[in-house]
C-alpha cells in the first residue's frame, strides 16, 4: 500500500502508491493522490491525480484535476485534464478542459462542458433508457 504525506509548504495531504505497490478497492480522499503502481478500483472526490509514467488504473476517477502520463482504463470526470505524450487511456472524459499531448493514445468519448456546467453533473436521461439510445431520440427531435 501507498503512504500519507503532509507538504507543509502545499498544506494539502498526498498519497501515493508506489511503484512496487498494487491496490484494489476505491478510494475516497479530500487530498491528492499520485499513481506510480497500479490501481484497481476507483478514486473519488480527490483534489488533484497524477497517473505517472509507470502508473496503471483501472478504474472510474472524479477530482478536481488529473493529470495522466500512464495507462488508464476508465472514466474520468474532472474540472481540468491533462494527457500527457506517454499515456494511454481507454474510457470516457467529462471536463470544463482538456488538453491532449502529442504522442498521447486516446481511445475515448469526450465531453467538454461549458464554463457554467459543472463536468460532476450528470445528463438527465429517461429511465430505461441508455446513453447512446437517449442521444439517437433526442437527434430524431432535432429533425
Amino acid at each position: 500500500m501507498g503512504f500519507l504525506n503532509k507538504d507543509i509548504k502545499a498544506g494539502e495531504y498526498v498519497s501515493v502508491i508506489s511503484e512496487q505497490c498494487q491496490f484494489q478497492g476505491t478510494l475516497d480522499l479530500q487530498g491528492s493522490l499520485r499513481i506510480d503502481g497500479n490501481l484497481e478500483g476507483n478514486v473519488d472526490n480527490a483534489k488533484y491525480v497524477t497517473i505517472s509514467k509507470t502508473g496503471t488504473v483501472k478504474g472510474d476517477i472524479t477530482a478536481q484535476g488529473v493529470v495522466v502520463i500512464g495507462q488508464m482504463t476508465g472514466d474520468i470526470v474532472a474540472e481540468n485534464v491533462e494527457i500527457l505524450a506517454d499515456a494511454k487511456i481507454t474510457g470516457n472524459i467529462r471536463s470544463k478542459s482538456i488538453l491532449i499531448e502529442g504522442g498521447a493514445k486516446v481511445s475515448a468519448t469526450i465531453h467538454v462542458v461549458g464554463e457554467e456546467e459543472s463536468p460532476l453533473a450528470e445528463e438527465e436521461i429517461p429511465a430505461g433508457k441508455t446513453a447512446e439510445n437517449n442521444k439517437k431520440d433526442n437527434k430524431k427531435g432535432d429533425k
